[in-house]
């Protein structure tokens, strides 16, 4: 942040960006970029790419905020790091152990620790763990579902009664620009979700509220769902669909009390009406 709204370009991210001739007399800065949304793969060029992107990118971006005298640096990172469901445990919470299962989540815990390591530098990071961020662009698994949601339909999802933390871009944004007011520092890291998660029932009803479209759900055991999943060759989707994964936000509205997130229903409705 440097009050100004210059635009400038660094390069390809995992090719030696040029981040010096960006940073001059700016005071914080907050990196989104990284390499996500991909389907999975295991092609070696793709994952090491990844790892330039998500990790050695920001390492030479933290070296660079150092040289240039940038104070603080805000790093988005993802729920992945815990891993994919809290279906058999509690919420996770900031100092939960960390065990990523796959790149994307790896990526992410390998740079908090790298960034961990510029506190005594003089570089203030903090790391926010987002779950799945949704807004008007949003992509991979939110569009599919937004499609499905306002397809008409009927979908066979009445029985599910997970629980998931979902994070709207509005909210997104109010947290950050609470952390670029303040004068302290939170601290290293923090979970950031809208204040309550939802069944994915209750999003698709949402989402489809949200356009003034009805949902067509109808109940089948999940049980039958994840036989049919792994029949057709997609052992994870339902998983995804109908497992937890809540993170606690306990220690966020405790470090930001003044940040007003809004709930769920309002950030989709505010997507619609362009209300941000």
């Amino acid at each position: 942040r440097s009050g100004s709204n210059d635009t400038r370009a660094v390069g390809d991210l995992g090719d030696k960006p040029q981040w010096e001739k960006c940073l001059q007399g700016v005071d914080t800065v907050v990196h989104c970029a990284a390499v996500a949304h991909r389907p999975l793969t295991d092609d070696a060029k793709e994952i090491e790419y990844l790892y330039r992107v998500n990790v050695t990118a920001v390492q030479t971006l933290a070296d660079a905020c150092l040289k240039m005298g940038v104070r603080r640096l805000i790093f988005l990172s993802s729920v992945k790091v815990y891993g994919e469901s809290t279906s058999d445990r509690p919420p996770f919470q900031e100092t939960d152990s960390l065990a990523p299962e796959d790149h994307y989540g790896r990526s992410k815990q390998q740079a908090e620790t790298i960034l961990d390591g510029y506190a005594d530098r003089g570089l203030q990071v903090c790391s926010l763990r987002l779950p799945l961020v949704y807004g008007p662009d949003a992509k991979a698994n939110f569009l599919k579902l937004k499609k499905l949601a306002l397809s008409g339909l009927p979908l066979p999802l009445g029985a599910i009664t997970n629980q998931r933390s979902l994070l709207g871009v509005q909210n997104l944004k109010t947290v950050i620009e609470e952390l670029l007011n303040r004068s302290d520092w939170p601290g290293p890291k923090l979970n950031v979700a809208d204040p309550q998660p939802i069944s994915v029932p209750n999003l698709v009803r949402l989402i489809a509220r949200s356009q003034g479209k009805k949902s067509r759900l109808f109940p089948v055991p999940v049980s039958f769902l994840r036989l049919t999943a792994k029949l057709a060759g997609h052992p994870n989707i339902i998983d995804r669909l109908a497992g937890d994964l809540v993170i606690d936000t306990s220690q966020l509205r405790q470090a930001l009390p003044s940040a007003k997130l809004e709930s769920t229903s309002s950030c989709l409705i505010a997507e619609q009406t362009g209300k941000h």
